[in-house]
């Protein structure tokens, strides 16, 4: 199995952003931003359809050093590639750049619309968290820009509202109509805990991961997805025209005893009633695994992955290939509980119940196991579950 970051990474990756902070801008940055990476343990692609989700936060993350300026001017680099970017942080409206930076512009812009526009600043960031991996790298820098823009000016926000801010973000600058879930995960979940998020109603209760025994183990696939490729907003509107024509706000709305009713109804083309079906069972198969963690029977929790795997590579058809193989030879594995893909799909990584005494032998057959079938070794590594997002002085 390749390696992965070691799950102490945020201080090195402080001191590592620091230093590089020092060489590019001669000076010490005044704060550090830390934002996690997430992982959704289920409830996949039902956040835009009012569902429930149960995500949390990893051990892996991104810090971004920052220093206010005296003048409107933005400056952004990473502390593992030459080069920077820079532009005017008066100028913020979508569409000026299609780099990186459109996630802090979107965050900035959204900050000025709520009263607490930005000075100008330097940022050097640093992430453990893979990119592409369907782990939240995005959320992660929006918050991180969030958290640091507010600590700059010396305001505060309520985390919700926060994480709603840095969804239009994603939506307005980079194009991709996710759920709150990610955002919400990134910034308001408590280390070790799940967080129980009802997308509807906004609220959500920390949900205790008594995790003595059982662990949840990380596999990268490798295969980099692209969520504003089309096919993830094709998803979503074919949910939103389903639940149009079953007259109802959104498809949580459809209880588990009236799925076969719903879809019979003529109306509804094939592409749709898979969706419904897909997001009617994965609420419910959400709620019955928060129940499940909580007596503590981490095998009927792995059964519901396991069928939520089924479900997305079947009905909502966002799996691929190499998550289909992993997800099998994980499940194949007496020591792992469930296993699913985890994420918008298409690619990025999956999710497994592992016990955690026979997490490395498990990786390893994983690892020698796809090696067999690819030819490459995935990333992998196994998380408890961190703390949400928070700025530190420098």
């Amino acid at each position: 199995m390749a390696p992965a970051p070691s799950a102490d990474s945020a201080a090195a990756l402080q001191d590592r952003v620091r230093r590089q902070f020092e060489v590019l801008y001669g000076r010490s940055p005044a704060l550090f931003a830390i934002a996690p990476g997430r992982v959704n343990v289920i409830g996949e692609h039902v956040d835009y359809n009012g569902g429930w989700v149960l995500p949390a936060a990893l051990d892996r993350c991104l810090v971004m050093a920052v220093a206010p300026r005296d003048d409107e001017r933005v400056r952004l680099a990473t502390a593992d590639f030459e080069g920077g970017l820079e532009f005017d942080g008066r100028d913020l409206a979508p569409g000026r750049a299609t780099d990186w930076s459109r996630y802090v512009r979107g965050v900035m812009s959204g900050l000025a619309h709520a009263g607490h526009p930005l000075p100008g600043f330097d940022a050097c960031i640093a992430s453990s968290i893979p990119v592409g991996g369907g782990l939240s790298s995005s959320a992660a820098l929006e918050a991180a820009t969030a958290l640091a823009g507010l600590a700059l000016t010396g305001a505060t926000m309520d985390r919700f509202a926060l994480a709603k801010l840095c969804q239009r973000a994603e939506h307005d600058y980079a194009g991709v109509p996710c759920g709150i879930m990610d955002q919400a995960a990134v910034l308001c979940c408590e280390e070790g805990h799940l967080l129980l998020l009802d997308c509807e109603t906004e609220t959500f209760v920390q949900t205790p991961l008594p995790n003595a025994e059982w662990s949840l183990l990380i596999v990268n696939s490798g295969v980099s997805h692209e969520l504003a490729s089309g096919e993830y907003a094709r998803r979503r509107a074919a949910c939103e025209q389903a639940a149009r024509r079953l007259r109802v706000p959104s498809l949580r709305h459809i209880e588990p005893a009236a799925l076969d009713e719903a879809l019979a109804l003529p109306a509804l083309t094939e592409e749709m009633r898979r969706c419904v079906r897909h997001v009617v069972t994965e609420n419910q198969r959400t709620r019955q695994c928060v129940d499940a963690l909580q007596r503590g029977d981490f095998l009927a929790a792995g059964r519901l992955l396991n069928a939520s795997h089924a479900s997305l590579r079947d009905d909502y058809q966002v799996s691929c290939e190499e998550l289909d193989f992993i997800a099998a030879t994980a499940q194949a594995e007496a020591a792992v509980a469930g296993c699913r893909m985890t994420g918008g799909g298409f690619g990025g990584s999956c999710v497994a119940l592992v016990r955690r005494t026979d997490a490395p032998d498990v990786m390893r057959r994983i690892g020698d196991a796809f090696q067999a079938r690819y030819g490459r070794q995935p990333v992998a590594f196994v998380t408890s579950t961190g703390r949400g997002a928070h700025v530190i002085n420098a």
